[in-house]
């Protein structure tokens, strides 16, 4: 089992960077876990990039304001279930103007963060944040209090 955090636009931000780090190492004591930036102009090329990484077994899970709507606790439940079913999960979140139509279309979920329309780099952050809470909440760690 795997997560990989696909993020589309610009690399990086160092303020960002920090705290992104700190829950990814966090998150590699459940399960591992990495990112993969990927800054591609044309659609085409972009989708081809995205769907080379994805196996039979994968899935992909896309981030859109208009997709599922989950608490923590209920996103703990879907990852549990997709982890037991999937190889790796693809957790995509797309660039100031969204994830490509044709990429969201063939993706195996879409989920959302919040009603609200979230800059890129505080959604990357959020994600990464709420997959670390989630797993806590399925090992019965600590960091999450009701």
């Amino acid at each position: 089992m795997k997560l990989r955090f696909i993020f589309l636009g610009k690399k990086k931000i160092q303020s960002y960077d920090l705290l992104m780090n700190k829950y990814l190492k966090r998150l590699n004591s459940f399960v591992k876990s990495d990112f993969i930036f990927l800054n591609e102009k044309n659609n085409l090329k972009l989708e081809d990039k995205i769907f080379s990484l994805i196996k039979s077994r994968d899935c992909l899970v896309v981030l859109d304001e208009r997709g599922i709507r989950m608490s923590s606790y209920k996103y703990s439940v879907f990852l549990n279930k997709v982890l037991s079913e999937s190889n790796t999960i693809f957790l995509l979140i797309g660039a100031s103007y969204g994830v490509p139509k044709d990429i969201v279309k063939k993706s195996n979920f879409i989920i959302s963060l919040s009603e609200m329309t979230l800059p890129h780099l505080i959604a990357r952050l959020l994600l990464v944040e709420q997959t670390y809470r989630s797993l806590t909440i399925l090992n019965n760690h600590p960091y999450h209090h009701e």
